[in-house]
């Protein structure tokens, strides 16, 4: 009787659960998920994971992935898009609801891209272009960059043209900011069209990018003499050998003048007090331009500290004069010019004179001589030098007459 009570039970819940089965199977929805690239081809290389949960699936040589999935009443559940060479970092995220089972998907890896950009693949985009208030703007020029090709809005804002992944897509309008994007927020799902909202001009609004950048008057060449003639090199950081570059932020607003200055990339204290100052005390630049709209616009520039040595360049400058002179001379005196051959005669000249008077003047004096007849043979060449020559009247009438010089007499004794 006891085995016959257990059937039952078990029977009723074997039931049970079944019947909880079912109605679970009832409740779930069946999804359906298409990957493909931007050229159209089956995308294999992803997978499926629902937040919170470990489901995870996987699609197929379709790029189709398939699944069934109780959609909860009280929250939303959300689904993610992974790459099978990244599976920590989602490429795309979807909420799963009953009304919206079937699903479209433009998934690029990083090989496709690569691909796409080698044979410049083109694929056909489409858009809708409204200002904020999403009124749409007919006539908004749509061009993709470098490649001359165009196009314009219609009277809904929709627009159609052949993209790629080479070049931007540029969005201008009258009274709008431009607005620059590639071909992936067009391609992530292709059963709806892109919806692209562009803002109203602000005279406020400063530009990083535009069409004419401002420019220092004269250009860049004389922004450096202005640097070079106002740069004065602090005292201190000279004496610590303190060089570098600081990189400076600055306005410049419509009418060309020069505000809020900032050091973005600092070298040291007083070096940066003087970049700014050379920045506040600029004359004014012409401002940039942006199709033909005179705005306000951000600029960077980098300001050099470079510590330079007088004494080098006083060395370098007497060495290129000493060698100048050098070569002016050479250049004068070659091995024909007359000059040369009478300078080296009249040396020659000099120098054999010199010789002869030193050999009748000088007295040729042994290493083993003493002193003291050393100083005896110099009295006696100063005696010698002493001695005059006389008149040869002179000589006549003192032999006429037998008169003897004293110093011949002196020699004889």
């Amino acid at each position: 009787m006891k085995s016959i009570y257990k059937i039952i039970i078990l029977t009723f819940l074997l039931h049970f659960f079944l019947m909880q089965t079912i109605s679970a199977q009832k409740n779930k929805t069946n999804f359906k998920i298409e990957i493909k690239n931007s050229v159209g081809e089956p995308q294999t290389e992803t997978f499926i994971k629902i937040y919170g949960t470990n489901e995870t699936y996987k699609p197929d040589s379709c790029g189709i992935i398939k699944f069934n999935y109780e959609v909860p009443k009280s929250y939303k559940r959300k689904a993610e898009i992974y790459l099978n060479s990244n599976k920590n970092k989602p490429v795309k995220t979807f909420t799963l609801e009953e009304i919206s089972n079937n699903l479209f998907f433009t998934i690029d890896t990083k090989e496709n891209l690569l691909e796409f950009k080698k044979d410049n693949n083109t694929f056909n985009i489409e858009g809708i272009v409204t200002d904020e208030n999403e009124n749409p703007i007919e006539g908004a020029i749509v061009s993709i960059q470098g490649t001359g090709r165009f196009t314009l809005t219609d009277n809904i804002g929709l627009f159609s043209i052949e993209a790629d992944y080479n070049h931007h897509i540029i969005i201008r309008a009258d009274g709008m900011e431009n607005m620059s994007l590639n071909a992936t927020p067009f391609l992530s799902n292709q059963d709806e069209v892109y919806n692209i909202k562009m803002r109203y001009k602000s005279d406020n609004k400063i530009y990083s990018s535009m069409e004419k950048r401002p420019q220092y008057p004269g250009g860049m060449k004389y922004f450096k003499h202005y640097i070079d003639r106002n740069l004065k090199y602090p005292e201190k950081a000279r004496r610590d050998s303190i060089e570098g570059v600081v990189v400076m932020q600055f306005i410049v607003e419509k009418n060309g003048d020069i505000t809020s200055p900032k050091v973005v990339r600092s070298l040291e204290p007083t070096l940066d007090t003087v970049a700014v100052e050379l920045i506040k005390n600029m004359p004014r630049w012409t401002p940039g331009s942006d199709h033909g709209i005179i705005v306000r616009a951000k600029c960077y520039i980098p300001i050099s500290f470079k510590i330079t040595n007088p004494k080098n360049i006083i060395a370098n400058r007497d060495s290129i004069i000493g060698e100048n002179i050098k070569t002016n001379i050479d250049s004068l005196v070659t091995d024909t010019d007359p000059l040369r051959d009478n300078i080296i005669t009249d040396n020659i000249m000099k120098d054999s004179l010199l010789s002869d008077s030193i050999t009748k003047d000088c007295i040729v004096i042994s290493k083993h001589d003493s002193i003291s007849n050393d100083s005896l043979v110099v009295s006696k060449v100063n005696e010698s030098i002493k001695i005059k020559k006389q008149n040869a009247f002179v000589r006549f009438f003192r032999w006429l007459f037998g008169i003897k010089d004293k110093t011949k007499q002196e020699k004889i004794i």
